[in-house]
């Protein structure tokens, strides 16, 4: 009772301090009626602009996220309601407002702070930043934009595989942000301070793909006049990244496959073994399991690479962060458009993006231009924008929005899986079905039939 009502009146027992100033992350002790009852300095500075004395009584939804209503009220996972009830950690990732009111998207690190009747006194929140990560480019290439469930589940995911060491297959349709998603689970991951290593797989002649891969000795082949390093070994401790895993040559998944499974490896040219400690990520945009059936790709590979999956959203499923998007894709670099007609805005919103975040940037690059600062009108869009009858027609590989499943479960999720999913999201069956890999109706369905 003396530390909640030090909270109140803004003073801090200096002990209590102590133990909240040994946190490296902004972290707070919250309430269960949502008051800040301590933080670090890094946390006051963060949210609060000045001393800790600006945060502690106030709610922490007003010093994070500037709100005067809790998060759940907001669309977004409360942790306080699922750590006091439950007692167990949990773990959410919320869009929060620094001093600046600047979007910051963050992983919470919910943990129960007990007392000494053995029940959940205060939680303990610890906030890492995501979004303002200076390695990642967000605020360039804006794959952290908007906060529609589809993307923030997504971004949840990504940070969980981060924390594994498992292989990663990233699937999404061109213009999804498919390396950006590979570098925010390297960054978040402990190889972060080592090399992330991309390869494009659709750019390597299957002649060079060993020597890309694997390096050569000098003399190895025409051409060979030094000793290389291939790109598996330059990544040794990092991540190794293989966009459009697809168009790999089957000649060189075997290899590969079993370079991946020990580590070990040859130069071309060279007799001498050598190994690398590698994480892989690869990306897709095809269907890799028709491919197997088809013999276009080796079966063993797949199932190598396809231990975590996670599929990002094509923009068409995530409307409503596109006006975000728009403003940010207007108000950055050079001399841009600062403003855009409610019609054209419309326009931009109805429209299905058969090239995604990439399309979307490259139609307002050009608008911005026509509208020679002024303001971006209809006759500065593309008139596939502007006339629906124009747009082309979408055949995507998935009209359900898979995002983050292990493979077995992906389609066919029994009874008792629906039943844990549920529970974990506290009954809120849009969240769960994004978890389990299906839609909205479908899980309606099997509860319906059970």
């Amino acid at each position: 009772m003396a530390v909640r009502e030090a909270g109140k009146r803004g003073t801090l027992d200096p002990v209590l301090q102590s133990l909240v100033n040994t946190h490296a992350e902004a972290f707070a002790l919250v309430d269960q009626d949502f008051n800040v009852v301590a933080c670090n300095s890094k946390y006051a500075e963060v949210y609060a602009g000045t001393d800790c004395s600006q945060a502690i009584g106030r709610k922490c939804h007003a010093v994070s996220h500037k709100s005067d209503t809790t998060c759940e009220l907001n669309g977004e996972e409360c942790p306080l309601k699922h750590v006091f009830e439950t007692g167990q950690p949990y773990q959410v990732i919320h869009r929060h407002f620094d001093c600046l009111h600047d979007p910051d998207y963050v992983v919470i690190h919910a943990s129960p702070i007990l007392g000494q009747d053995g029940k959940v006194a205060y939680l303990g929140e610890s906030i890492t930043s995501i979004s303002h990560d200076a390695e990642l480019h967000f605020d360039e290439q804006k794959m952290v934009a908007g906060c529609c469930p589809s993307f923030m589940t997504v971004l949840h995911n990504l940070v969980t595989v981060a924390e594994t060491e498992a292989p990663v297959l990233i699937l999404g349709e061109t213009g999804t942000g498919k390396e950006l998603a590979a570098r925010l689970i390297h960054r978040k991951s402990k190889r972060a301070l080592r090399e992330f290593v991309p390869l494009d797989c659709t750019l390597i002649t299957q002649e060079m793909f060993a020597s890309e891969l694997f390096g050569h000795v000098k003399g190895a082949f025409t051409g060979a006049v030094d000793t290389r390093r291939g790109l598996f070994e330059m990544a040794d401790g990092g991540t190794l990244f293989l966009d459009e895993i697809g168009e790999m040559p089957l000649a060189i998944q075997a290899k590969f496959l079993r370079t991946i499974e020990t580590g070990a490896f040859r130069r071309v040219g060279d007799t001498q073994i050598r190994k690398a400690d590698v994480r892989i990520i690869c990306a897709t945009n095809r269907e890799l399991k028709q491919m197997v059936d088809a013999g276009a790709f080796r079966a063993d590979l797949y199932y190598r690479i396809n231990c975590m999956q996670v599929e990002l959203p094509p923009l068409r499923h995530r409307r409503d962060d596109i006006p975000e998007l728009v403003s940010h894709f207007l108000g950055h670099g050079g001399k841009r458009a600062q403003a855009i007609a409610d019609e054209a805005l419309q326009a931009l919103v109805r429209y299905d993006y058969p090239g995604n975040v990439r399309e979307l940037r490259n139609i307002l690059e050009r608008a911005a231009i026509l509208a020679r600062g002024a303001r971006v009108d209809m006759k500065h869009l593309p008139k596939e924008v502007v006339d629906p009858n124009l747009a082309p027609v979408m055949h995507p590989l998935h009209e359900e929005e898979h995002f983050f499943v292990m493979p077995d479960a992906r389609r066919k999720p029994s009874l008792e899986t629906i039943r844990k999913s549920l529970e974990k999201f506290a009954g809120n069956r849009r969240l769960a079905a994004q978890a389990l890999g299906i839609s909205e109706r479908t899980l309606y369905r099997k509860i319906r039939n059970s």
